[in-house]
């Protein structure tokens, strides 16, 4: 018997088991082999109205601890996952620092501080709350000594001294129970996901998102820091986001893995800073990291899959997980009502039916021929383009039928076919390589010295000039040659290019911007509400929707960049995105995301109902969950 959710977080429970956390508020009790023992069984009395993901949980003697995206905190028994004590978010709070009005804000914070019989954990408004474990009481809510901030991460296993991390690149150190933390290192531009006590050279291990200095979104990785905050060493090995970190029991190695896919081990046996070895092979990204009494190791992907392997990085088990998601939405050419998804079993095409007074979503046809998941699909003529994981290209007819594939040196991020259909593009870590769209020869290559962080993002010009999107926030448009014919700066990295006619709209950091080719500066940026990374966007009838890692979908009027509504509620996180005019001419707007779900609204701005209302929602069928793992060992 399997998880029927997808798995948010693990941690060990020593002499229990691996505790994992899901997507709909429950917990399950696994056990070394990764067999499930033992569910909670009752999200829905945890989380309200149906489940939010945990992303924070920690152990406290008897008890775990979860606090979930909204910021409700809960309490369970650690020896039955019973739920017996629940904070709802829109309560626990000191209302007099809020604003009128003031809701709780989805985050996914990790972190829960305990020292002294207290949890310490931010609340759903960013304020602290301070509980008695024992009893659950809340002692007091407190402001934060440096601020209004995201407290990601806290650890109390250092002697004398407690570090707190926070979601701006900095580390504080002080003391929970004085409120005190006079000495503040920044080691990164963007989240810090985890702060480690080394007992074995009696230092701090942190990791970044995003980088520093000169590498700030070119490259980042694992800092250590002195007990008094002085940095010893800095060692960048990652091109994206660093997400767990943990050490063996006898701290000789530490395990450190994140969005590129790979478990590095670090010996631990001097104070210097070494990778010993690599393992990938993963399915997805790794998110979450932890070891057992034992000394194996349990990693989390962000597809909701866990494997277990051994301390030298070897496979022992794996969790079978029937794993789906909705990665990219895109009109098929010559059918208005239709859409092609790219999916974790490849491709998948749905229809808008709007002859009844019902408007619905229909699966018509599902090809499920890729070696990985479909990260990104486009309609090339009658054919299809699409990018798989990790490295993958391919392009095959409707019926599944390879026309050509090729591999390409580093992982892939987003695919774009030519206004003719005659050229292919793609963005990749490596940097940006075009292809003939009929025979897959390469074309061009825009190598990594000119894209130092690699290409994040694609596009075509109406006029077929080619645009890629560089990590560090520079796009730049290149003609047949290579040279650059245009560039600026974002200021922010971007996650997908949208062109339409002489403008580009870019989701990412800093939500959407919208650049007019050829200027040096975004002539208008949407961004009020949004929490985290924008990942997509569309635009109809003047109104410019906007969904977001953080589960947000957002409607703006485009004219004035006002903002219409807001809606916090998705299944999962959002990642296809298209708009839709029905044969009723009502505009539609279509969202899919992790988990396989396509929700449906209709937008409407001609009266006083609301912009957006929810129609219904299709569930794409789950994948098998048998794929293969090779975890080759890189040296």
């Amino acid at each position: 018997m399997g998880i029927p959710e997808r798995i948010t977080r693990i941690v060990s429970l020593p002499g229990r088991g691996i505790l994992a956390c899901d997507v709909r508020g429950g917990l399950h009790l696994l056990d070394q082999n990764l067999t499930l023992r033992r569910s909670s069984g009752v999200p829905a009395l945890a989380q309200d109205p149906a489940g939010s993901p945990v992303y924070g949980v920690a152990l406290a003697g008897d008890w775990i601890i979860t606090r979930d995206k909204t910021g409700t905190l809960c309490r369970w028994h650690a020896d039955t996952l019973r739920l017996t004590d629940r904070l709802d978010a829109r309560a626990t709070a000191d209302r007099s620092l809020l604003l009128e009005g003031e809701q709780p804000s989805p985050t996914m914070l990790r972190g829960i501080g305990l020292w002294n019989g207290k949890a310490y954990v931010d609340n759903g408004y960013f304020q602290v709350v301070v509980l008695d474990i024992e009893t659950f009481a809340v002692e007091r809510i407190v402001r934060w000594p440096h601020g209004y901030d995201m407290l990601e991460w806290f650890c109390t296993d250092a002697p004398g001294v407690h570090a707190v991390a926070d979601r701006h690149g900095r580390v504080h150190l002080g003391s929970l129970e004085e409120w005190l933390f006079p000495t503040t290192v920044r080691i990164d531009t963007s989240n810090v996901h985890r702060v480690v006590y080394d007992a074995r050279h009696r230092r701090f291990w942190a990791i970044g998102d995003a980088g520093l200095d000169e590498s700030r979104n070119v490259s980042n990785g694992v800092v250590t820091l002195g007990l008094d905050g002085t940095v010893d060493q800095h060692m960048n090995f990652a091109r994206n986001d660093v997400e767990g970190l943990v050490f063996s029991p006898d701290f000789a190695t530490a395990y450190i893995g994140g969005f590129d896919g790979e478990l590095l081990l670090f010996d631990n046996t001097t104070p210097e800073l070494r990778v010993r070895k690599r393992v990938p092979g993963f399915s997805h990204q790794i998110i979450d990291i932890t070891t057992d009494e034992q000394g194996r190791v349990y990693t989390l992907t962000q597809d909701g899959e866990i494997t277990a392997l051994s301390a030298d990085g070897g496979l022992l088990h794996r969790l079978d997980f029937a794993r789906q998601c909705v990665w990219d939405l895109r009109p098929l050419p010559g059918d208005d009502a239709a859409v092609l998804a790219a999916t974790d079993d490849g491709t998948a095409v749905v229809r808008l039916d709007t002859r009844s007074e019902h408007a619905r979503l229909d699966l018509v046809d599902t090809f499920h021929g890729l070696p990985g998941f479909a990260r990104r699909a486009e309609p090339c003529g009658e054919d299809r383009v699409a990018i798989f994981w990790p490295d993958g290209v391919r392009r095959f007819t409707s019926e599944g039928t390879t026309v050509w594939e090729v591999r390409l040196p580093g992982i892939v991020h987003t695919v774009s076919v030519s206004p003719d259909c005659g050229r292919v593009l793609v963005a990749c870590n490596a940097g940006g390589f075009e292809f003939d769209a009929v025979t897959g020869d390469q074309l061009l290559h825009i190598p990594v010295d000119q894209l130092p962080a690699g290409a994040w993002a694609s596009a075509y010009l109406s006029d077929g000039r080619r645009v890629i999107g560089c990590r560090t926030g520079r796009l730049a448009a290149y003609d047949d040659t290579g040279r650059v014919t245009w560039e600026m700066e974002l200021e922010s990295y971007p996650k997908r290019l949208l062109a339409a006619g002489d403008r580009l709209r870019v989701t990412g950091g800093g939500g959407v911007k919208e650049v007019v080719v050829g200027e040096d500066k975004p002539q208008r940026q949407f961004v009020e509400l949004l929490d985290n990374t924008a990942e997509n966007c569309t635009l109809i009838d003047g109104t410019l929707c906007v969904v977001t890692y953080g589960m947000q979908i957002a409607a703006y009027d485009h004219g004035s960049g006002e903002l219409l509504a807001l809606h916090e509620d998705l299944p999962d996180f959002p990642k296809g995105m298209t708009a839709l005019r029905g044969a009723d001419g009502r505009a539609y707007v279509v969202v899919g995301g992790r988990g396989g779900y396509l929700r449906l609204y209709r937008l409407d701005r001609r009266g006083d109902g609301p912009v957006l209302t929810v129609l219904r929602d299709l569930w794409l069928p789950r994948s098998s969950g048998a794929r293969p793992f090779p975890a080759p060992v890189r040296p």
